[in-house]
């Protein structure tokens, strides 16, 4: 894949209570094969389809900066914007978020969204799921244990999946409108099995980058 003189901006985000390395797993898998300017990740406010966090805002953060602030050599900004709507109690949207972004960034940078394989399941549950693509490209990562055939996704979504399926040159050329699939991502990581782990001995040390297991320790997260 040549150079590609357009803008390219990966966007990931998540409830991150807490960050992992899955998270981290899945940001350097598109980083490595798209080469984008910038990374940005985008801390949920309240989830509306997620029981109530328990890190606050200020150390989901801390905690994602910890966890990127090496290993990237790019610029890796922390969107807080639905953070911000939750604190004026406004209802968040990935429509919304990926909107806004689209008009900050104008119609000709790539727009990628990440998400895991579980994300794509549930995909025919979020607001306008379908108008995602006219402001980003979707690109999933499977995890160990996730097949991601037709039996096993909405068919409304595995159809719409499968007519925009792209390549990676397609969509680092184009603004929006693909999907792909990376398959066979390693990391089986899961943020409930986390939290429940810390509850239980504060040690899960594989799973979590350091700097933010020790971030846990110190602030008495998760007990």
């Amino acid at each position: 894949m040549g150079i590609n003189p357009h803008r390219c901006v990966l966007v990931l985000g998540g409830s991150f209570d807490p960050v992992h390395q899955g998270h981290v797993a899945l940001a350097q898998h598109f980083v490595k094969r798209l080469q984008p300017q910038e990374l940005r990740l985008v801390p949920a406010g309240q989830p509306w389809q997620k029981n109530r966090l328990i890190a606050n805002a200020e150390q989901r953060i801390q905690m994602l900066r910890l966890a990127f602030e090496s290993g990237f050599d790019l610029p890796v900004l922390i969107d807080q914007q639905e953070i911000k709507r939750a604190e004026q109690q406004e209802a968040s949207f990935t429509i919304n978020t990926l909107g806004n972004m689209r008009a900050e960034l104008g119609p000709a940078t790539s727009l990628v969204f990440l998400i895991g394989a579980d994300q794509l399941r549930n995909l025919s549950s979020w607001r306008q799921w379908r108008q995602l693509f006219d402001l980003a490209h979707i690109c999933a990562a499977s995890r160990p244990g996730f097949a991601l055939d037709q039996d096993s996704l909405d068919q409304d979504v595995a159809q719409e999946w499968c007519q925009r399926a792209g390549t990676l040159e397609e969509i680092r050329n184009l603004p929006a409108g693909k999907s792909y699939l990376a398959q066979g991502l390693a990391w089986d990581v899961s943020a409930t099995s986390i939290r429940h782990e810390l509850q239980q001995t504060q040690q899960t040390t594989s799973l979590i980058p350091p700097k933010v297991l020790d971030y846990i320790q110190q602030h008495h997260l998760y007990r």
